[in-house]
């Protein structure tokens, strides 16, 4: 039975990640057809969700695999009996069913990996702590441009405030395109380096 690949799941994620760098690269400096802050702003938030989804859709992909690769963990915890190698379609049919997986953090995905993948198909335990809360900061300019609900900008305004020391907190778009003094990079470039670092670690660390 061929089992599900962890490597192509986590390059095909790397190569979706360093296109949309590449793109925004020549968004932000483009000097026609877009060229307002307005306009370059809007299509940064519109990539925000679009990385947003590869990332969720990784990690859906890396559960099925893991359960694909030995379902004992997942059976032992729920009291199941099951084989221990379940097709990709079941794998996939036992943890989603008719339903979408909705983390709130990373902390939350490795909470449930831990408890349900074996520890030798867990990719997720290699996320290092800087990188889980990187993304977990990435995933809070998500959840505001998806819902543009009070709680979410709450969350958003929290975290410019406590994080990045503003007073007057500037629309996602707009902190995307400024330059981090720190690393002279865009900030949405820190993102995405930060998506690339963790999906490496977590994929060297199945293929040592």
């Amino acid at each position: 039975m061929r089992k599900a690949d962890f490597k192509k799941n986590h390059l095909e994620f790397e190569r979706w990640i360093i296109w949309y760098g590449d793109f925004l690269k020549k968004l932000i400096e483009a000097k026609k057809v877009v060229t307002s802050d307005f306009e370059k702003m809007e299509l940064v938030e519109a990539l925000v969700l679009r990385c947003a989804v590869r990332w969720e859709v990784l990690i859906e992909d890396d559960i099925i695999a893991s359960l694909n690769h030995d379902s004992s963990a997942y059976a032992n915890n729920l009291g199941l009996r099951l084989r221990k190698h379940l097709t990709r379609d079941e794998s996939e049919a036992m943890i989603i069913g008719h339903r979408y997986m909705d983390f709130k953090s990373v902390a939350d995905v490795k909470k449930f990996a831990k408890k349900y993948l074996v520890p030798k198909y867990n990719p997720f335990e290699h996320i290092p702590s800087p990188n889980a809360e990187k993304i977990d900061e990435f995933m809070i300019f998500r959840n505001f441009l998806a819902h543009y609900s009070g709680y979410s900008k709450r969350a958003y305004r929290k975290m410019m405030v406590k994080k990045y020391s503003y007073t007057r907190v500037p629309e996602p778009g707009a902190f995307l395109i400024k330059v981090n003094p720190k690393t002279h990079a865009y900030r949405w470039s820190d993102y995405l380096v930060n998506f690339l670092r963790c999906s490496e670690k977590m994929r060297l660390a199945i293929y040592k």
